[in-house]
Formats: C-alpha cells, structure tokens, sequence
C-alpha cells in the first residue's frame, strides 16, 4: 500500500496557522482579523489547503491539523483503529455491533 500523500506534504507555517485557526471553529472574517489578511486571502489559502491536501470541507482541514498535530503515540493508535475498522466487511460489522432496539417492547 503506497503512502497517502497527505502525511508526506508539510503545511507551511502560514497553512498551519491557518488551520489551527479553523480546527478552533472560526470563521473567514474572524481568521482575517487575527492574521491581518484579508478574507478573499482567507479563501484562497482555504482552497490551496483543500487542493494540496485533496480535501473537501473545513472540518477535513481541522481533522488534518489535529492529526498532524497530536502526539506520535495517539497518531498511530488511530491510524490502526482506521486500519483494523476498514478491514471489517459489512456482514462482520453488523455480527459484531447487534442492532439494539430503541423502543421498549
């Protein structure tokens, strides 16, 4: 399995500011503010983020930076947890986690 080319690319520091700032849940105007830029520049880093990374959405961006900002430890405690879970087929899932009725009987 080849590497994911997310974890080979280093963000640069203004990329990690950026992202730090949208992994606390601010918005355009206000990452603007902090950083003195303004918000079309916001955007266009958003977006260079999104392409260099091959993301969607902000909340991928956030998941990235908290990843590549955790301990080592923890970081590869989820990629096995991510691992192990995409190596269950649907039919193991579903032996393993027993749909649980959610109206009394």
């Amino acid at each position: 399995m080849s590497p994911d080319p997310k974890d080979s690319i280093a963000p640069t520091p203004r990329e990690r500011e950026l992202m730090m700032l949208i992994a606390r849940g601010m918005q355009n105007k206000n990452i603007a503010y902090e950083l003195k830029i303004s918000e079309n520049t916001v955007r266009a880093h958003i977006g260079n983020i999104m392409r260099k990374y091959r993301l969607q959405n902000r909340t991928q961006i956030a998941i990235i930076y908290a990843l590549k900002s955790a301990p080592l430890s923890l970081r590869r405690d989820l990629t096995r947890n991510v691992a192990n879970s995409a190596a269950v087929k649907p039919t193991q899932a579903l032996a393993q986690n027993p749909r649980v009725p959610t109206t009394p009987e």
